[in-house]
């Protein structure tokens, strides 16, 4: 005698939501015979076919798409699973980068964690070139969204007046009169963390350690560079690491 099922016995089997079966049903992807008692009844072969459903759900592809590749022959079927693969592979290669910057968003909460234990630290700017950068340049735009971290402002600390500039790291091959600053041999960088009051008007106590250095360094040019944004003793704070030359 066949095995026949009812819709909750089926979801558990399947670990899938009872309304989520009835909606394939509605979309007709599924079509389950009814008892005398007008419930649902779900045998081998319909258990066969929510299987598929769930496999084709599983890796993307919309109901709808479920639907036309029921009437696809081999070679139709060939072309849709070679699209669905070309779709997989640019989902993962999405994925790899989200992940990539999951974890340089990690790196950098280690990092303001170490600014606060080891300030003043001698260290070498990470990256090569910096250019000014305004919000209505698309391409610097577009830099910035895909990784905020590139974000620098860059001052002068001979200039006690405080005025910056705001820059984004740029390519290594970059050039052109926007170029803000280049990194070259001989320099001498040491680092500490900087704070930021968003809801203060970016209230900052930058100059307070620049000052510190300055009691045993001549100082030249500061880097600030944007690490993250999180909430400290009850302020949203941006945490930026600075790169000051000292001689």
């Amino acid at each position: 005698m066949e095995d026949i099922f009812s819709i909750g016995e089926v979801s558990k089997l399947l670990d899938v939501p009872a309304a989520t079966i009835r909606f394939w049903e509605q979309e007709g992807l599924l079509s389950p015979r009814k008892e005398a008692n007008r419930y649902r009844a779900y045998g081998p072969r319909e258990l066969a076919e929510i299987a598929d459903v769930v496999f084709l759900r599983s890796t993307g592809v919309p109901v709808k798409r479920i639907l036309q590749m029921r009437s696809f022959d081999l070679e139709q079927y060939q072309d849709g699973l070679n699209q669905l693969e070309d779709y997989m592979r640019s989902h993962l290669e999405t994925c790899q980068r989200i992940c990539g910057q999951i974890q340089r968003q990690m790196a950098n909460t280690h990092e303001i964690l170490r600014l606060q234990q080891e300030p003043y630290r001698s260290e070498e700017v990470p990256f090569e070139k910096i250019a000014r950068f305004a919000f209505h340049e698309r391409e610097k735009l577009l830099r910035y969204s895909g990784d905020p971290t590139l974000y620098v402002r860059y001052f002068d600390t001979r200039d006690m007046s405080g005025t910056e500039t705001r820059c984004i790291v740029m390519p290594p091959d970059a050039s052109g009169p926007d170029l803000c600053w280049e990194r070259s041999a001989g320099g001498t960088f040491l680092t500490f963390l900087i704070r930021e009051q968003v809801d203060r008007d970016y209230r900052s106590d930058v100059w307070m350690s620049v000052k510190e250095v300055q009691k045993q360094y001549r100082t030249g040019i500061l880097l600030a560079q944007y690490l993250l944004t999180a909430v400290e003793r009850g302020e949203r704070t941006d945490f930026l690491k600075g790169y000051i030359q000292v001689c």
